[in-house]
């Protein structure tokens, strides 16, 4: 058959594949309705805290890819039948509407909630509408099998990409949990992620005090400088101290802050009294350092700290002359 017979023969077979897939119900639009009118308040409200756990910041993120996904599956079912020819149109345009759909959240999100627009969002929102595009049977965008693959399989890759960061929480949290009373040995792969400001991470083998790895911390002349371990079991009960181990590599001795709080320690406004802080003077080499945790119970002005419900541990320097380096390890409770 040639070309001029052949292309209305697969545009009328693309026509009668899309024309015979079943489209949903009435009900069925409404619960899918129902299910994207609840969730649009989310982009504004509700959702992770700052210190909430990476599995549930990381799942949060990816309803984007969802919310979109039906949007996207909305728009493809109840699209009329258009003439041969026209399905790039229609996808660039639906692509388009996804964009600007999701600058206007985002937009929003800066302007009238505590949200922070993000570029990330915005890339999750458009994978939502490709993966609605590949995987909807409604969907003739590519005539050839080939190329439907091809684009089946770049989508999956996007996707698998994107569940990473929740693959990867679920992983270490697993391992924290069976690490623990160990909060942070920097032996297993993801380590670095229990702490903020990972970009002066560096995990190392060249300076150790435990195992095989400790991890070097890069300090600013910033005014604070340091650390912070958010992402670990926070009940604390039943330990009596706090261990870890600092390598100072200059011939000078280093003032190091250290700071402890709990879940309500934000309802009181930050403040210093009402937080566990202590100053240690490293000497050259390794320092190996305990806090006893009663100590760190009888720290907040006016209360006790909720040994239950420890949400942070960090470690600071304030104001330095230069930047250098210092090696972190073995960060452990003890009874």
């Amino acid at each position: 058959m040639n070309k001029e017979t052949d292309m209305p023969c697969r545009v009328s077979l693309d026509a009668h594949r899309r024309e015979s897939t079943p489209r949903l119900s009435y009900s069925g639009r409404l619960v899918v309705g129902g299910i994207l009118l609840a969730c649009t308040p989310l982009f504004f409200w509700g959702g992770p805290g700052y210190y909430s756990s990476r599995s549930f910041q990381a799942a949060w993120d990816l309803g984007h890819i969802l919310f979109f996904l039906l949007v996207t599956f909305c728009l493809n079912d109840i699209r009329k039948e258009k003439e041969a020819g026209s399905e790039i149109v229609y996808f660039l345009a639906v692509f388009l509407f996804v964009f600007c759909t999701g600058l206007l959240i985002e937009t929003l999100q800066m302007l009238g909630s505590n949200r922070s627009p993000g570029l990330d969002d915005m890339l999750r929102n458009q994978l939502g509408c490709l993966a609605a595009f590949a995987f909807s049977n409604r969907s003739a965008l590519f005539a050839h099998q080939p190329a439907r693959r091809l684009f089946r399989g770049g989508v999956v890759a996007l996707l698998i990409v994107a569940a990473w960061p929740l693959s990867r929480a679920l992983i270490d949290e697993f391992l924290a949990a069976r690490q623990f009373p160990v909060l942070a040995d920097f032996e297993t792969p993801f380590e670095r992620f229990r702490w903020v400001n990972i970009d002066q991470l560096q995990v190392e083998n060249e300076e150790v005090r435990h195992g095989r790895r400790s991890v070097r911390v890069q300090l600013s002349t910033n005014k604070y400088s340091g650390v912070a371990l958010f992402h670990f079991p926070g009940d604390w009960r039943g330990y009596r101290t706090l261990h870890w181990s600092v390598f100072n590599p200059q011939d000078n001795p280093l003032p190091i802050n250290c700071r402890i709080h709990d879940v309500h320690h934000k309802q009181n406004a930050m403040e210093f009294s009402d937080r566990f802080n202590q100053q240690f003077l490293l000497d050259s080499g390794w320092n190996d350092l305990v806090v006893p945790l009663e100590k760190v119970r009888a720290a907040p002005k006016g209360r006790e700290m909720d040994m239950a419900r420890i949400e942070g541990f960090g470690l600071f320097v304030i104001q330095q002359p230069r930047a250098q380096a210092i090696y972190l390890d073995y960060v452990y409770l003890g009874r």
